[in-house]
């Protein structure tokens, strides 16, 4: 009976572990299988990234990939959605070719670049008031312009300059973020303002300024980027992916249904209506991959700016870039 009794008391111990070791499992399969929070860093902008709405493309697509989304709005500029992002307080971002090259330069920034929108060119470009007596490239010698250092209004002047045959002493540049820009444009500190997006459409309808130099006028190539944190496309490359993809179906679709997008922007902005359809002349594009011909072409923007010293070193752009449809 001792001898059965002890092999019943081995068994219902084996049989005990294994069962502990079974729910073990099974609670770590769900905490592995929670899903993952993509955090988005929002900017002022009319990209797809910003006026994603819940049941869209995008939030659809990462639902099915196990993941979801939290936005993070205030960002007023990439240079400060980056700092966010290299804090790890948001994965994903969006900005200027130009401020990501800016942000390259330290070489402790821990993004990459995995889409990219065509530059707006109709949007972008420096605003002054008529009193100013600006109305081409040539007019800006001797004026005081507002510029957010290293970005897109710094490379917007230095286009502009190089069209018009100016040097940088030609001019009185103002190093201002755009949120300090817009007052002091507005009180005549400053005699213009090379600016993009919802600033220029701004500036345009409350401060009585207009578009006097397009960056169509001076080839400007300034294309809008995405940027992931480089931890998060390691551990979920495959999120970044469908990302890129949800990415591309919002663009299609804020182009598809024009009126709804102008309310989207100025419902997400709080802008009038007129400021919303300026901003959105120039944002319906694509949202593309990056290739080898994409980077040759930001690389010669890349070498560009560190010629006229917006940048203190060149940057390799190369392996900054990924193309998630071959990865």
């Amino acid at each position: 009976m001792r001898k059965i009794s002890f092999s019943l008391l081995s068994l219902f111990m084996v049989l005990t572990l294994a069962a502990c070791n079974s729910q073990e499992k099974t609670t770590q399969v769900k905490a592995d299988n929670k899903p993952v929070t993509v955090h988005f860093g929002i900017l002022r902008s009319a990209q797809p990234l910003s006026l994603s709405e819940e049941g869209g493309p995008l939030y659809k697509r990462l639902e099915a990939a196990g993941a979801k989304i939290e936005k993070t709005d205030g960002f007023a500029a990439m240079a400060p959605a980056i700092e966010a992002l290299n804090a790890g307080s948001i994965d994903i971002t969006i900005g200027s070719i130009t401020a990501g090259i800016s942000a390259l330069v330290g070489g402790t920034s821990e993004f990459t670049i995995f889409a990219k929108q065509k530059s707006d060119i109709t949007n972008q470009g420096i605003v002054a008031r008529p009193e100013a007596g600006i109305k081409n490239a040539s007019d800006l010698k001797g004026k005081k312009i507002a510029v957010n250092r290293g970005g897109t209004g710094e490379y917007l002047l230095y286009k502009a300059l190089d069209k018009a045959g100016l040097k940088a002493s030609d001019v009185k540049i103002v190093y201002l973020p755009p949120t300090e820009a817009g007052p002091a444009f507005q009180s005549g500190k400053v005699d213009a303002w090379a600016t993009w997006g919802s600033f220029t459409a701004l500036a345009e309808e409350q401060y009585n300024a207009n578009l006097v130099i397009s960056a169509g006028d001076i080839d400007s190539e300034n294309d809008t980027v995405y940027v992931v944190r480089n931890d998060f496309l390691k551990e979920h490359p495959k999120l970044v992916y469908e990302i890129f993809k949800g990415l591309n179906e919002e663009a299609e679709l804020l182009a598809k249904d024009r009126e709804k997008t102008v309310t989207l922007i100025k419902d997400t902005q709080s802008v009038t209506e007129q400021v919303a359809r300026k901003q959105l002349e120039g944002a319906l594009y694509p949202v593309e991959n990056i290739d080898d011909t994409v980077r040759e072409r930001w690389q010669g923007i890349a070498d560009f700016t560190f010629k006229k010293g917006i940048i203190p070193k060149s940057v390799d752009l190369k392996s900054s870039t990924v193309d998630v449809t071959t990865n």
